[in-house]
């Protein structure tokens, strides 16, 4: 695996999750969701997963080596620190916008859904950051 591939592989990754979690978001009418359709950004997750995983442990040792280093392991931390940010902050909106005296058993379905989207979208935007650094390090070398 290159950096270019693995760019390529986590910026569709991201995308597909960016685009389901706008759909439920911001009740887009593209498609019918929540529905069955919704398995789809969990099997990229876990394709993803499993093909960095599986070149990681059985990938060449040189590669492996550029591919999971030191600056890497920054970049990703720095962009988690940003995620856990970005979510604690988006809780803090998606609570205050909630209307207590009113409250039914569908609110909080509405609520919980409306959570775990943003989550899914804070998620796959930093997974599409993660893969433009793998992109300009593909370029710049």
């Amino acid at each position: 695996m290159t950096f270019f591939s693995r760019a390529v592989l986590l910026f569709i990754c991201g995308i597909v999750q960016i685009f389901f979690a706008a759909h439920l978001l911001f009740d887009w009418s593209i498609l019918e969701l929540p529905s069955e359709l919704m398995f789809i950004p969990g099997i990229f997750v876990l394709t993803t997963w499993a093909v960095l995983s599986i070149d990681y442990h059985f990938g060449k040792k040189e590669k492996t080596k550029a591919l999971y280093d030191e600056y890497i392991a920054d970049r990703y931390y720095k962009l988690g620190a940003a995620g856990f940010s970005i979510f604690g902050l988006g809780i803090f909106g998606l609570f205050a916008i909630q209307d207590f005296s009113n409250w039914s058993l569908q609110a909080a379905n509405e609520f919980i859904l409306n959570l775990s989207s943003f989550l899914w979208f804070v998620f796959g935007a930093l997974i599409v950051v993660f893969s433009y650094g793998d992109y300009k390090e593909s370029v710049d070398g």
